[in-house]
């Protein structure tokens, strides 16, 4: 029981100088706040008051029946049947101010029509249409009698080395070309196989026999860096 009292008495609330006045002054800026917040409100609702007075006013003027305005012919008459009835004219009484024609009421203005947009000119119109896109050319590939071929030597041997063959004269026309790089001397011969077209044996070389055409079929290999055959010219 002694520790609990001991310790309760360790427990008292107290406050220095420092934390009053500290508390004070942040006391002090919670009611400034406040209060500039009811300024700011009550100077925001003041308009929107004002206007609805003003409307109000308006519909209440506009309800008001307008006096009747005495014709001025009437009144005419009123002046001369008074001499005959031998009233002096002093005693006819001046209208009332009531009675007088009342100004025309005074509309609000209409309110500003919304500006228009601006209508483009003729010239912008006209950027604006995009022009379609040109057409690529063609470029005209040439016939095929154009491309040059080497034609066979008089004397074509028995046998001959074929680097190879195809049905398109450009790609025969190509590896003439290959052949020539090499340092060789190649021909196109043109075979006419009937069901299977028209093909371009490209060939080098004319032998007697076979082995001297073999033995150089593998100085055409080793130049050309592709495989030949050694075919037979009859």
């Amino acid at each position: 029981m002694r520790d609990v009292e001991r310790l309760r008495e360790k427990h008292v609330f107290s406050l220095d100088d420092r934390q009053i006045a500290t508390l004070t002054f942040c006391a002090l800026l919670l009611l400034a706040g406040v209060f500039l917040a009811g300024v700011l409100m009550g100077r925001h609702s003041a308009p929107a008051a004002a206007a609805a007075a003003d409307l109000q006013a308006m519909d209440d003027a506009a309800k008001r029946p307008a006096p009747a305005a005495v014709p001025a012919k009437a009144a005419e008459a009123v002046e001369e049947e008074a001499p005959e009835q031998g009233k002096p004219p002093e005693s006819i009484p001046a209208q009332p101010k009531a009675q007088q024609k009342p100004q025309a009421q005074q509309q609000p203005p209409a309110p500003p029509a919304p500006p228009q947009p601006p209508a483009a000119p003729v010239q912008a119109r006209a950027a604006m249409v995009v022009p379609p896109p040109p057409r690529p050319m063609q470029v005209a590939q040439p016939p095929a009698a154009a491309v040059d071929l080497n034609p066979p030597p008089k004397d074509t041997g028995a046998f001959t080395v074929q680097v190879g063959a195809s049905q398109d004269r450009a790609d025969a026309r190509r590896l003439q070309q290959k052949a020539q790089a090499a340092g060789l001397k190649p021909y196109v011969v043109e075979a006419d196989l009937g069901s299977k077209g028209t093909w371009y044996r490209v060939r080098v070389g004319a032998f007697a026999d076979k082995d001297a055409a073999t033995r150089f079929k593998k100085d055409v290999e080793r130049e050309m860096r592709t495989t030949a055959v050694v075919m037979s010219t009859h």
